[in-house]
């Protein structure tokens, strides 16, 4: 069964978000996507109410069950599919929306979202009253859709948005190793190829899975190391910043004061002023 709405963009073009289509569907055996990157250029969200379904993320399958949801951001390689012996029963929407990428915090935007709304129930209530809402009327029809729909992802956004399901264990595992490997061999010279070849990824799929589980790119999260680090240095010795900035991994002390600065709003020297007592210049 296929229930489908489609939405007639608003007269007022100034909404937070607003939907390009909804629907509900279930008992539908043959349900299957696929859009390839670009295709797609709204938002693209679904929650999952009973039976399983997939998603294929790169060469990972993701299995889904109720309770569970995912979302895509625009433009983003799109393919899930149902189990045809025990269909998803779902619920879904097609939105856009400037600003929607901040209250997701970027969610969705690099590769697909996966949730689990649990502690997120009232989101099955609001589905039900934008379906039953249906196509809106003229007037403060519009409106009211807007507003619950911004309700609908302010839940999500709220509750659901830190219980992310790994693409697969083994996956989520590979990713926990090498950021620790990462951590470990800090101060050495890495290279994006070298990390990705640690997890047994492509540089393209590692930096994605990366991003996703660990919240920052590989890169971002080597320079974090690096700047903890050198931390520890400026307050137990005495070494010069440019000592620390070799010792742990800096390519040059001017790129370390640079990246030190725009991590903790000081230079190093005065970060170790400050937590050696003395007067922070």
């Amino acid at each position: 069964m296929r229930i489908n709405h489609f939405i007639a963009q608003p007269r007022f073009n100034r909404f937070v978000c607003y939907p390009d289509s909804f629907g509900h569907y279930y008992n539908d055996p043959s349900h299957s996507e696929t859009r390839a990157a670009g295709q797609f250029g709204s938002y693209n969200w679904h929650i999952v109410r009973s039976g399983i379904g997939y998603l294929k993320v790169g060469d990972d399958t993701i299995k889904l069950h109720a309770g569970s949801g995912f979302l895509y951001g625009p433009g983003v390689e799109q393919i899930y599919y149902t189990d045809s012996e025990d269909p998803w029963d779902i619920r879904w929407v097609h939105f856009q929306g400037e600003g929607i990428g901040g209250l997701l915090q970027g969610k969705g935007a690099q590769e697909v979202w996966t949730f689990s709304w649990k502690s997120a129930e009232r989101l099955d209530d609001l589905w039900s009253d934008l379906l039953s809402n249906g196509v809106p009327s003229l007037g403060r029809g519009e409106v009211r859709l807007s507003a619950l729909l911004y309700e609908m992802i302010s839940e999500l956004a709220n509750n659901a948005g830190n219980t992310q399901i790994s693409s697969g264990s083994g996956q989520r595992n590979k990713i926990i190793a090498a950021a620790e490997w990462i951590r470990l061999h800090s101060e050495e010279f890495l290279t994006l190829e070298l990390m990705a070849e640690i997890a047994g990824y492509s540089v393209s799929h590692f930096s994605r899975q990366f991003h996703l589980l660990i919240g920052k790119t590989p890169i971002e999260f080597l320079t974090e190391c690096r700047i903890l680090q050198s931390k520890i240095l400026l307050v137990s010795t005495d070494l010069s910043v440019k000592d620390v900035s070799e010792k742990v991994g800096f390519s040059s002390s001017a790129y370390y004061i640079q990246r030190f600065r725009k991590s903790e709003n000081m230079t190093p020297e005065q970060f170790r002023r400050m937590r050696r007592g003395s007067t922070c210049l």
